[in-house]
């Protein structure tokens, strides 16, 4: 079992033609992804074992199995722009030449920029807001959780960053 998931993070490293071997996103955040991913089923397996066999539930499972999603969706947002996955709408430059589309691909990219920055200076706040504040079952602080904003906005930031100057380099 641990081969496959080995076989997983290794094959995952290294997808995609946009993205290098060696780039932080896939070096990092993909096998902690896969990580969480399996510590989420392993859990989730363990709390309906013992919910209908046992016929005694586990409180701290589902609020576990919670926050590691979040990190999951957090952190999987960063590699999903990194791949350039993310919905977008291209009917108006689809008709523009090329020199426009690369002026309007490094303006969105700005946007991004200012847009992960924003929300990244207003994750602050929460974090140090919730910093006393413990989740009901586990007892860990909020603040870990909301970490995973940070995190995520600083990595979309580094990667909207290269983007631009690939672009430019072009």
């Amino acid at each position: 079992m641990f081969k496959t998931i080995k076989k997983f993070i290794t094959s995952a490293q290294t997808e995609g033609e946009k993205i290098k071997k060696n780039d932080f996103i896939n070096l990092i955040f993909k096998p902690t992804i896969a990580f969480i991913f399996l510590a989420m089923i392993i859990i989730t397996f363990i709390q309906v074992f013992c919910r209908y066999i046992l016929n005694a539930a586990l409180p701290w499972a589902g609020e576990l199995t919670i926050f590691l999603f979040i990190w999951v969706i957090f952190l999987g947002a960063a590699i999903t722009l990194s791949k350039g996955l993310h919905i977008g709408v291209d009917i108006f430059t689809s008709i523009l030449n090329k020199s426009n589309k690369r002026l309007i691909y490094i303006f969105t990219n700005i946007l991004i920029i200012v847009f992960c920055s924003f929300i990244f200076y207003g994750s602050i706040p929460l974090i140090i807001d919730n910093f006393t504040q413990r989740s009901p079952a586990l007892e860990i602080r909020l603040t870990y959780v909301y970490l995973a904003i940070p995190i995520s906005m600083v990595a979309m930031i580094w990667i909207t960053i290269k983007k631009i100057i690939l672009e430019v380099k072009k």
